[in-house]
């Protein structure tokens, strides 16, 4: 796993997210989703699995799951899982808040 650093602080982060706690974030060629659901931070890859939609424009549900807005595929923020194993599993990232700063985990 490589980490890449985001944000000095947390404070720095809550700014960048906003008030509708989402922003995306390049890394490299990679475009990545960062939201902020009930003081939980969550990255994922922005494209939908199943039909390449930006999730960006997506809902997080009362159950922790990411929803596409194209077809309604869930995918859960813990493991990337669709809900009802229609499609392949989206890529879910670590998160880490630590004395320098916030640093984003990618598998590569």
């Amino acid at each position: 796993m490589k980490w890449y650093k985001l944000f000095e602080d947390e404070g720095q982060l809550q700014r960048a997210l906003g008030e509708q706690g989402r922003r995306m974030l390049r890394i490299g060629e990679r475009r990545v989703c960062m939201v902020e659901e009930n003081g939980e931070y969550h990255v994922f890859d922005n494209l939908c699995p199943h039909n390449k939609h930006s999730l960006m424009e997506g809902t997080i549900n009362y159950l922790k799951e990411v929803v596409c807005p194209l077809h309604g595929y869930r995918y859960s923020l813990k493991d990337g899982l669709e809900c009802e194993g229609r499609s392949t599993s989206l890529a879910i990232h670590e998160v880490e808040i630590r004395a320098g700063g916030v640093f984003l985990g990618l598998k590569e």
